[in-house]
């Protein structure tokens, strides 16, 4: 760092409360990411004013991999450069030191975490948030006069705490997919709830270990705090634009869409007095910037949803809200009256094709076909809202000497009258198939392990407690129990497919440990790690 930079005691690197000692945090230095060697030495010489544009250009071009990826950045779309780039001295005479700098510096962040390092953790859901604020921040500074390179860089990096944090505390990965859809505030509530620290707290600690420059440091420390008493004049601009470049990039994430467009438009008047017209211009820009930008530095992202599609998505929420209960209650009685007769008729054939396609007729229970197809859309409704899910299966206890002892058609009788026990104990919304035989498997929606183990053992102990008799005796029955829980992201049919079967798989190795102990009982595995 230059001799302007600020350090952990001064009054703007406070914006981050708490301090930034690793030793607080349980964390050491070789916890968190390092830049590649070669791209670090560029940014010390970037920020060297005795290196000169010739000895960074030998620096360069010193490392092929980097000199490749330097030209092929630079002579993207994305730089809009007239002529190609062809050497590191062109690429140094073009770009100039700081903005070389820049462009080190986000390759360093993109490098310093590799696909599959951290096991559970959506990376390119990271770098997606990540690119939207950068998109975002480059608008913005291009409104107001300010650095576009250098604001695209800053708002790569200024989330790069949480990266680090997930780094750090790998078995904490899966908390991503609650964050991310948060406002910016609530998200960083959650961080110190879950990791006992935030991203901007640690954002700093990497801008000192990676020697940034101060107007970049203090951007990561103190984009929650722009205008915090001390913060240097001259670096607030930065810190605002990274501030509001958070409130934009959350409008196309949050799971409140209306708002955050609210919100999104509120901060951008007050803090560079944009109407909302202006601010919606500007935002309807960031999809096909964070496109842009995700094919120049290499990145995988999903494609973008429309601002207008944003909008849409807000005012449908916005109109049902305010739409009062007795304006629904007056629609729907008028369309019921006038199409009642239809509706009944239609209701009783797709009931009779339901149950004729989807449904075991001895148990009532959803069959193999239909199990398959929910659990896959459950699949990837869940892996949107991040919430947990839980499969089960169930395998009668010596089911087949029943039926050689007593015939089929008690075996029968056992069969509903189970199937009878798994409708009553669980919830109408959980799903429960007969899948084969005596084999019977569970799906519970929005239900963790913790929550699923209660409701589980209350299903086994009502199949031990059934009452089943022949003309002679009383026929105990009981069942063995498998069972796997997941909370995760699968963003396409290759990996919703890999999700459903190791699933089903890891609760039937659950169940075959439930029978090697001894039956009549639940056991419970984790979901396996699947690589990247």
């Amino acid at each position: 760092m230059d001799s302007r930079q600020a350090d952990d005691s001064s009054p703007g690197m406070r914006c981050a409360p708490g301090g930034t000692d690793l030793s607080e945090m349980s964390l050491k230095p070789s916890d968190l990411p390092a830049p590649p060697q070669a791209t670090a030495r560029v940014i010390q010489a970037c920020s060297d004013p005795n290196v000169g544009a010739h000895g960074l250009a030998q620096i360069v071009g010193s490392d092929p991999v980097l000199t490749a990826e330097l030209l092929r950045v630079v002579n993207s779309a994305f730089f809009g450069l007239k002529r190609e780039v062809r050497s590191a001295v062109q690429a140094v005479t073009i770009l100039g030191n700081r903005a070389l700098r820049n462009l080190a510096l986000c390759l360093a962040v993109r490098d310093s975490v590799r696909p599959g390092a951290i096991p559970g953790f959506d990376i390119m859901s990271f770098w997606e948030e990540g690119l939207r604020r950068a998109v975002s921040a480059k608008l913005v500074a291009r409104s107001v006069g300010f650095d576009v390179d250098e604001a695209f860089t800053i708002g790569l990096l200024q989330d790069f705490g949480m990266l680090a944090l997930v780094f750090a505390r790998p078995q904490l990965s899966p908390s991503w997919n609650e964050i991310r859809v948060l406002t910016p505030d609530e998200r960083r509530r959650r961080e110190q709830l879950l990791f006992g620290t935030t991203h901007d707290r640690i954002g700093l600690v990497l801008a000192k270990t990676w020697s940034l420059p101060p107007g970049i440091a203090l951007a990561m420390a103190c984009h929650h705090a722009p205008d915090a008493d001390g913060l240097p004049p001259h670096h607030r601009e930065a810190c605002r634009i990274a501030h509001v470049a958070d409130q934009m990039a959350a409008v196309f994430s949050c799971a409140t869409p209306e708002s955050a467009i609210t919100r999104c438009r509120a901060v951008l008047g007050d803090t560079f007095a944009m109407s909302a017209d202006d601010a919606d211009a500007l935002l309807a820009q960031v999809p096909a910037g964070v496109e842009e930008a995700a094919v120049s530095l290499g990145l995988r992202v999903s494609n973008q949803l429309k601002y207008e599609e944003v909008m849409r998505l807000a005012t449908q929420t916005l109109v049902a809200e305010n739409r009062s209960y007795q304006e629904l209650t007056r629609a729907l009685e008028q369309a019921l009256r006038e199409k009642d007769a239809l509706a009944q008729r239609l209701q009783e054939a797709n009931r009779q094709l339901e149950q004729l396609a989807y449904y075991d007729a001895l148990t009532d229970l959803v069959n193999r076909r239909r199990f398959t197809e929910v659990l896959s859309s459950e699949v990837a409704r869940h892996s949107r809202s991040g919430a947990p899910m839980t499969v089960v299966m169930v395998d009668l206890d010596h089911f087949k000497s029943v039926n050689d002892t007593y015939g089929h058609p008690f075996g029968d009788t056992v069969l509903a009258a189970v199937a009878g026990v798994l409708r009553d104990s669980l919830r109408q919304t959980d799903v429960k198939a007969r899948v084969g035989g005596e084999e019977i498997c569970l799906l519970l929606p929005e239900t963790s392990e913790e929550s699923a183990k209660a409701v589980v053992e209350r299903a086994r102990t009502a199949i031990e407690n059934l009452m089943l008799r022949t003309p002679q005796r009383r026929v105990p029955v009981t069942a063995s129990f498998g069972a796997c829980s997941w909370a995760g992201r699968a963003f396409d049919r290759a990996s919703i497919d890999v999700t459903c079967a190791t699933l089903l798989e890891t609760a039937d190795q659950a169940l075959y440990d439930s029978k090697r102990a001894g039956r009549n009982r639940v056991s419970w595995r984790s979901f396996p790690a699947l690589t990247a």
